[in-house]
């Protein structure tokens, strides 16, 4: 593993790099337009939002509660076969909802079903995907770093174009039509990475006691605690700042629903253009250097929130503030992939993705209720004082001259 600091090749000169992001962006557009459709198709069919809500939590219940055993079918199947046979299975499922439907054969429970399922193969599916990268372009930092984070940039894209897309397409041909788009874009996802190399996992036994020493490798070494600490708690705090932005709105500019946009516009802008810079940055720093001015940067432009200010440099210190955080996400994974024994590495990205994907409905519900019982200026001098707290440690981990 190199740590020095260089200009290191761009990952997408590979061709099985390009055909990853591809077809991670191709699915995720599905999805993201099976996320308006489906609780859109519940909720018109069924006259009921706590059906709606329901369907969502069943799916996503079973991710952070598999994703430790995930982890032991990516070490034992290989990451390939296991994201081949998730785009299959997640195109058949995601399918049988519309099939099943025009056929008169879709009770609620059945599509209770149907979507836990989806919950378990998103589970391992999550767990493969990063693990691709190493088998793509290899186990150099600064390749690996880029190439987390353009695999973010193709996701936050897709996040943006994905809803927009499904609000278009739900009005012209109906959810049920939408559902079989997202099916066709997990076919092809499978169809583009079977393609890919064949690689041959290490044979290990397939063990729960695994995980657990990933778990504990991840807790007992200081770079991996830190990151993982420091990106658990960004990860917990920035859904906060996501659902103010509706609450400023409301309060601040007199209830505008376009400021509302503009906003929510900037919040994703943000994201999309950091994930390109840090694919930039990372072939030319370290990773625990662009990890510290990731959370420094972004710790520093939050404490500008609570302000009452122009919406123009609102809407500018939400898209900075989202700017720097692929500094720290995309440095942390690769830390996650790459820092760990080889026969830890599948078991110990599985543990800190259950934690990082446990903090966001967490803060989300957390959030709620203290908009409903504080200021908006409060919650997030609050959270500016909470980024700052998860930066000092990265600037320590970053800055030191003897770190690890």
């Amino acid at each position: 593993m190199t740590t020095e600091t260089r200009k290191a090749p761009s990952p997408l000169r590979s061709s099985p790099f390009r055909r990853v992001i591809a077809a991670e962006f191709i699915s995720s557009v599905g999805t993201q337009m099976t996320t308006l459709a489906l609780p859109w198709f519940v909720l018109t069919t069924s006259g009921s939002p706590a059906r709606m809500g329901l369907v969502f939590l069943i799916q996503i219940l079973p991710v952070p509660l598999l994703s430790m055993p995930a982890g032991l079918l990516v070490a034992r199947w290989g990451a390939r076969r296991v994201t081949i046979v998730g785009d299959l299975c997640s195109a058949t499922l995601i399918a049988a909802v519309p099939a099943l439907y025009l056929m008169d054969m879709l009770p609620f429970w059945a599509l209770l079903v149907i979507v836990a399922l989806l919950g378990c193969v998103t589970a391992g599916y999550l767990s493969a995907q990063r693990m691709l990268l190493t088998d793509t372009i290899g186990t150099d930092e600064s390749l690996v770093t880029a190439g987390n984070a353009l695999f973010e940039t193709a996701t936050s894209t897709a996040r943006l174009l994905g809803p927009a897309v499904a609000g278009l397409l739900v009005a012209q041909i109906g959810a049920l039509n939408v559902l079989w788009a997202d099916a066709a874009s997990f076919a092809l996802s499978a169809a583009l990475l079977t393609r890919l190399p064949r690689t041959t996992p290490s044979p290990q036994p397939l063990a729960a006691h695994n995980m657990a020493e990933g778990a504990r490798h991840l807790l007992r070494d200081p770079v991996l605690r830190t990151l993982a600490l420091a990106t658990l708690g960004y990860g917990t705090l920035m859904p906060v700042v996501m659902l103010a932005l509706p609450v400023l709105a409301t309060d601040r500019y007199h209830a505008d629903p376009h400021v509302a946009g503009w906003l929510l516009a900037a919040w994703g802008g943000g994201t999309a253009l950091g994930t390109v810079l840090v694919a930039w940055l990372a072939r030319r720093t370290a990773p625990l250097k662009l990890a510290a001015a990731g959370g420094a940067g972004a710790a520093v432009v939050l404490w500008l929130l609570p302000w009452d200010q122009p919406v123009t440099t609102l809407a500018l210190t939400v898209a900075i503030s989202c700017m720097f955080l692929p500094a720290v996400t995309a440095p942390a994974v690769t830390m996650m992939m790459l820092r760990p024994p080889e026969h830890l590495r599948a078991h110990v990205v599985p543990v800190f993705g259950a934690a990082v994907f446990l903090a966001s409905p967490i803060a989300y519900g957390t959030a709620g209720l203290l908009f409903e019982h504080l200021a908006v200026s409060t919650v997030l001098t609050a959270v500016a004082v909470g980024a700052t707290l998860c930066a000092l440690p990265l600037l320590k981990l970053g800055l030191s001259p003897n770190r690890p």
